[in-house]
């Protein structure tokens, strides 16, 4: 089943993960297999979860959704993980390690 997000969505939640990614200070990154999780936080944006690599090649697996405590969105969960060696027969993962300039 394939997820549709209106383009207000989309940018809604482009906004949050590059919020969140500054506090972070990770320099370059990208996202990938970035997927809506099917629950909708109170402000509205579905929560996701997905991968992420900076330009030192590490990658982290994360959920993002509703902090309690600070009444916003937020990394709930951040977790450094090794690349699995089929992800380099995904092009999105791929065009992910180029934007951040790993070949």
């Amino acid at each position: 089943m394939a997820i549709h997000k209106s383009s207000r969505q989309v940018d809604d939640e482009t906004q949050i993960l590059s919020k969140l990614m500054e506090e972070r200070a990770l320099g370059r990154y990208a996202f990938f297999f970035v997927t809506g999780e099917g629950e909708t936080m109170p402000n509205g944006v579905e929560d996701a979860s997905g991968h992420v690599i900076d330009e030192q090649g590490r990658v982290y697996a994360f959920w993002l959704g509703w902090d309690d405590r600070r009444q916003s969105p937020a990394f709930t969960e951040w977790k450094e993980v090794e690349p699995e060696s089929n992800w380099l027969e995904s092009t999105e993962y791929r065009q992910a390690r180029e934007r951040v300039g790993l070949n």
